[in-house]
C-alpha cells in the first residue's frame, strides 16, 4: 500500500511541477515545443541579392509598409537591416517553419532577438 501511496504522490509531483514549469514557447499566438527564432539576413549576403530577395517578398507575400519611410522598421535605412525585416516577416507567416527562411546563402536563423531601435521584429 505505501508503494502505491508513494508513485501517486510522484506522479501529482511531476503533474504539479510541469504546469508551473513554462516548456512552450509563444510564437505567432501558436504554442510551439521550439524556442523562439528569428530569420534575418545573413551579414555576409551581397547587398544585391537581399535587395532582390526584398524586391519579390513586398511583390507578394509580405506587407512591407514597415520598412517604407515613416514606417516602424524604416531606421536604419540600409538593406540589410530592411532584408531582415522582410525575412523575418515572411519566416513568421509560415509558422517559423525552417524552409521559410532558406533563400540560399542569404539567411540565417538566431535565437538571438534581433529587435533595435524602434523596429520591434514580430
Amino acid at each position: 500500500m505505501a508503494k502505491v501511496l508513494s508513485s501517486c504522490g510522484l506522479l501529482a509531483l511531476i503533474v504539479l511541477m510541469s504546469s508551473i514549469i513554462p516548456t512552450e514557447s509563444r510564437d505567432v499566438g501558436v504554442y510551439r515545443q521550439v524556442a523562439r527564432t528569428w530569420c534575418i539576413a545573413n551579414p555576409l549576403a551581397k547587398p544585391a541579392a537581399l535587395q532582390s530577395d526584398v524586391d519579390r517578398l513586398c511583390g507578394g507575400d509580405v506587407d512591407c509598409s514597415s520598412i517604407q519611410s515613416g514606417g516602424v522598421c524604416f531606421a536604419p535605412n540600409t538593406v540589410a537591416d530592411h532584408a531582415s525585416v522582410v525575412y523575418n516577416l515572411y519566416y513568421k507567416s509560415h509558422q517559423s517553419q525552417p524552409s521559410a527562411c532558406s533563400f540560399g546563402d542569404n539567411t540565417l536563423t538566431t535565437v538571438s532577438d534581433p529587435s533595435h531601435g524602434s523596429c520591434i521584429f514580430p
